[in-house]
């Protein structure tokens, strides 16, 4: 079932990206493809690990999203959206440098770290 959830996952963010650089009007809405991949994932997510998880919440107890809620003092229940803010943000970035870097060779590095983005 994991395998389907990072294909599925891997086919969204790339297609986000494909129509990132081929279609110039879209680069001016970085944005919105950062939350169109952000919900994209949440509902994958919610459907291939969350929904039949007996625990939902120790899927999304990271290292990171360990320490954001100690910090802020949250629930262990609110560690999806958590994750889910941490997508999003990372996303928005990856896109935003994606498109301030069009060419050469930084565009290639940030395209094959477009994977790492994937795997969070």
């Amino acid at each position: 079932m994991v395998v389907y959830y990072y294909f599925i996952k891997i086919f969204l963010f790339f297609s986000i990206v494909r129509i990132l650089v081929k279609f110039e009007p879209m680069q001016k809405h970085w944005l919105f493809l950062g939350v169109l991949y952000t919900l994209g994932v949440a509902f994958v997510s919610w459907v291939f690990l969350v929904a039949p998880s007996p625990n939902p919440a120790a899927l999304w107890q990271g290292q990171s999203v360990q320490v954001v809620r100690q910090l802020l003092g949250l629930s262990q229940q609110q560690g999806f959206r958590i994750w889910l803010g941490e997508t999003f943000v990372l996303s928005t970035l990856y896109f935003k440098l994606l498109i301030r870097f069009d060419e050469g060779v930084i565009f290639w590095t940030l395209l094959l770290l477009g994977i790492l983005v994937v795997l969070f």
